[in-house]
């Protein structure tokens, strides 16, 4: 009966995970994050709280994942949601740098906590109840799933804020306590690996960097870099191309709140279409001409972006979180079984790390880019970051095509 009673449990954390990853993704914050904190400060201020923000991510990201590896996946979704709440709860209220520093710290708190701890609680369920082999159907829906939450949270966010842009962060803070709800109603997977004296941390990112000893796991590990490297360039660069792109028209000029959120939603709508098929498509073409198909189109988009300014090339934009949707379940569903349970989320950490160390490199290195005289966000000096991004970006898809062989086919 008890067993029963376990099994239950297991079953209702599979359910549950699907509408955490739809709570958890619902940031209706983030098409008009900018727009918020330049209503109450200075650019320069807005750029120091982006680096408080990502010197956050690198410190946490680590430590988060070897958090959740020796205490458990459940408590450590419960920091990231408490922490996600708390965070809101301070940007909707506050008005200050020191106020908004300290939600940028909570936010990339909960993010950390959250990365790479919540596929891996979704697969020591489904492993739990002998049923792994569903893991990678079952996290395409669960990414299809975090992108619908997306899309809905960049349209109603950005509908929001065109009345009062506090109303974003409200949302984001009803939405992260629906999963905490949602954590609180999971159980705490359970395994037959166990570990009689658990590593220090700093042995524990060895025992991970081992890993890679596997040359597959080298070439995901090079690729997933990769990736959040690429995936990042329209991100950062869509906004201040729908200004330039829009200059002449004075009724969209300058972004409104809900142009933004619209282009964002529609983008993740699109997305999320793509990511519940990610592993259809993987079983009928193979795990490595998915991935790369997915940088593929990522390049094109940067290229196209980098070489013509006109609103037609923002229909083509609405296909930048594609790539992601495409690689996310394939990528984790080859990862996440070569990996030992005790060092999965640390490694998915350290993982998520060197990419945003590898992106935060790029930004540093592309603002050296440009010609004597040229003016900051004018269409010179974007389009000379974007083809340098283009160029990085071609690089590594050719530098990748070239060395998938590397990987083990008998592993895949």
């Amino acid at each position: 009966m008890r067993e029963d009673g376990h099994k239950s449990e297991m079953e209702r954390t599979v359910r549950l995970y699907r509408w955490y990853a739809l709570t958890f993704n619902a940031y209706f914050w983030m098409p008009v994050f900018v727009l918020y904190f330049l209503r109450h400060m200075p650019l320069a201020d807005v750029l120091r709280l982006e680096s408080v923000y990502y010197l956050g991510v690198v410190l946490l990201e680590v430590p988060s994942g070897y958090f959740s590896d020796r205490i458990g996946r459940r408590p450590t979704l419960l920091l990231a949601c408490g922490f996600l709440i708390a965070a809101y709860s301070l940007f909707a209220a506050g008005s200050s740098f020191a106020v908004f520093a300290i939600a940028q710290i909570l936010l990339a708190a909960g993010l950390a906590f959250n990365s790479g701890t919540d596929t891996s609680l979704h697969y020591d369920a489904l492993t739990t109840l002998g049923r792994d082999s569903e893991y990678g159907t079952r996290e395409a829906l669960a990414a299809r799933n975090a992108l619908l939450a997306s899309a809905v949270g960049g349209l109603l966010g950005g509908l929001a804020g065109s009345f009062d842009l506090r109303l974003a962060y409200v949302l984001s803070a009803a939405s992260a306590v629906a999963s905490l709800i949602i954590v609180i109603a999971m159980r705490e997977p359970t395994s037959h690996e166990r570990t009689l004296a658990p590593p220090g941390p700093v042995h524990q990112a060895k025992l991970c960097l081992g890993l890679l000893s596997d040359g597959s796991l080298i070439w995901t590990f090079a690729y997933a870099v990769f990736m959040t490297v690429i995936n990042h360039v329209p991100y950062e660069f869509y906004q201040p191309y729908l200004q330039l792109a829009f200059a002449e028209n004075s009724a969209l000029r300058g972004g409104s709140p809900a142009l933004a959120g619209v282009h964002m939603g529609v983008a993740m709508l699109l997305a999320s279409s793509v990511a519940g098929r990610s592993i259809r498509l993987r079983d009928r073409l193979g795990y490595t001409p998915v991935l790369l198909i997915a940088a593929a189109l990522q390049a094109v988009i940067i290229v196209a972006m980098g070489l013509v300014l006109h609103p037609i090339v923002l229909v083509l934009v609405l296909l930048r979180s594609i790539p992601r949707a495409l690689s996310a379940a394939p990528l984790n569903s080859f990862i996440s079984p070569r990996v030992p349970k005790g060092q999965r989320a640390t490694y998915l950490s350290i993982q998520s790390l060197a990419g945003r160390l590898a992106f935060a490199g790029v930004l540093a290195a592309i603002s050296f880019v440009g010609q004597p005289g040229e003016v900051d966000g004018s269409w010179a000096s974007v389009s000379s970051r974007l083809l340098g991004c283009a160029a990085l970006a071609i690089a590594g898809l050719l530098l990748l095509s070239a060395t998938a062989a590397w990987r083990d086919p008998q592993k895949e």
